[in-house]
């Protein structure tokens, strides 16, 4: 795989794609170009059986043997069932992994090429395995032709320039600073239902109204996914049960049913709908580097239009689904957390409002003490809720034992009773049987020498005291 990094740059007979997002790159006539948030992009063939990405990696750690092999260990969604890896330093800085997915009909290859200590990026490609050889120059070709402009906000909108801002800090519990545009009024912040969930939602809002930021929302209760077994009794407590979404389907729903009604938008009809597998890869690597095997997101956005008070708007929604998978699939499916973020303004405003989200988030500093006692609360509260399901679990076992031995006690008594026999026992353990029907039982020692010992159990109506030398009589219990 090594030779198609150094492979000749060919001519594709096509055009210069200049991106608003802050790119260009040499385009063969037909082929699509799609950008994404944090300066990602991809090149789709006509018939899209092949496609070239670029995607830059920051904040990451380890170099990029490492980057490269956390990323398909992950699942790399953008190349499904990903086998016959193969990934290999190629140089100072750089590897190149090289792998077939798509349950074997399709070839592809990423490098990764250091760019600061702790950036990099993605250079991948992708095409059925039967000519990937042959496309493979022209693949090469396009990502060696990319580059950025810097004319853009580098994430897949026309530039704008962003509305003035302030500082501000959430109110509810200090949990972070940010910035605002200035005189927008911040409303919500954290919500503590428990210190096992703990959900952070905000909203910016215009002086006149006009004009809102998303910044999560509170109300998304946690979805629980049933099974094919699950008994989908009411849950209560901020979870609900819900079939599985990804974001966009969280999306729409939001815009539909929260936003329109919250903000007065009237008319919404959704313009655009797209997943982002760009931030999913990204947010599924980072789960993995905190040690959540499991865990799948699912990034998706949606743009939409509609009117308020007479006047046009328009907005971009951006949602996630956080889905951790159950030991028993039959029994529950899983859970997922629902996060949402965008903007609605008057139409023609979208540009600056996606500089402004840019720069809300880009200046969000978390209070470190708030996050460490909130971790350790919800540890704390998480072992003793254990214990707690622990105890209960050993108590309900204690009385179902103890149900189950009464049970059995009671079918022996019906039992005997049907049966007209009696057991009893002596005041050593010793047991008996007789026909039933008498008050007091007792065992005649001296007629236990010679008969069997059923037949040494004497029944009477009245209380027969022991005479000692002429009879032993010892008084038996009946066994309950």
């Amino acid at each position: 795989m090594k030779a198609w990094i150094v492979f000749l740059t060919l001519p594709l007979a096509g055009a210069i794609h200049r991106d608003p997002a802050g790119f260009s790159i040499d385009v063969p006539p037909g082929w699509s170009v799609q950008s994404f948030d944090g300066g990602n992009a991809s090149v789709t063939s006509a018939d899209g059986a092949a496609f070239a990405l670029v995607s830059p990696v920051i904040g990451q750690r380890g170099d990029c043997l490492a980057l490269l092999r956390g990323a398909f260990a992950n699942g790399w969604r953008t190349f499904p069932q990903a086998a016959k890896l193969q990934v290999k330093a190629t140089g100072k800085g750089a590897a190149v992994a090289d792998f077939v997915f798509d349950q074997g009909r399709r070839r592809g290859a990423v490098m990764c090429a250091a760019t600061g200590p702790r950036s990099a990026m993605f250079y991948g490609m992708a095409s059925p395995a039967d000519r990937f050889l042959r496309d493979r120059p022209v693949l090469v070709a396009m990502l060696r032709s990319f580059r950025y402009t810097g004319a853009g906000t580098g994430r897949g909108e026309p530039a704008g320039a962003a509305l003035p801002t302030e500082p501000w800090r959430e109110a509810t519990e200090s949990a972070f600073t940010a910035v605002k545009p200035v005189g927008w009024r911040a409303e919500g912040g954290v919500a503590r239902l428990s210190n096992l969930d703990v959900r952070v939602g905000s909203r910016l809002v215009s002086p006149d109204g006009q004009a809102a930021f998303v910044l999560g929302d509170v109300r998304l209760n946690k979805c629980m996914v049933p099974g094919p077994q699950t008994m989908q009794a009411p849950i209560g407590g901020g979870v609900d049960w819900c079939p599985y979404r990804q974001g966009a389907e969280v999306a729409e729903m939001y815009v539909m049913r929260g936003l329109a009604r919250d903000m007065g938008v009237d008319g919404v009809r959704v313009t655009g709908r797209r997943a982002r597998p760009d931030l999913t890869s990204k947010a599924d690597q980072q789960a993995s580097i905190v040690g959540g095997l499991g865990i799948r997101n699912a990034y998706g956005e949606i743009t939409f239009e509609g009117t308020r008070r007479g006047a046009p708007v328009s907005g971009k929604m951006l949602a996630n689904t956080q889905f951790m998978p159950s030991v028993d699939p039959n029994l529950l499916a899983g859970s997922y957390t629902q996060y949402v973020t965008g903007f609605v303004a008057p139409k023609g405003q979208e540009a600056v409002m996606n500089a402004t989200l840019n720069k809300i988030y880009s200046s969000v500093q978390w209070n470190g003490q708030w996050f460490t006692a909130n971790l350790a609360a919800s540890i704390r509260d998480g072992a003793m809720i254990r214990r707690y399901l622990a105890a209960q679990g050993e108590l309900s076992q204690r009385m179902f034992e103890d149900r189950m031995a009464s049970s059995a006690r009671r079918s022996e008594a019906v039992g005997d009773l049907l049966s007209g026999r009696v057991r009893l026992r002596d005041a050593e353990g010793n047991q008996y049987e007789a026909r039933a029907g008498s008050n007091y039982y007792y065992a005649d020692d001296q007629q236990a020498r010679t008969a069997p010992r059923e037949a040494a159990v004497l029944g009477s109506d009245q209380w027969v005291a022991p005479v000692n030398g002429v009879v032993d009589l010892r008084p038996l219990e009946v066994i309950q």
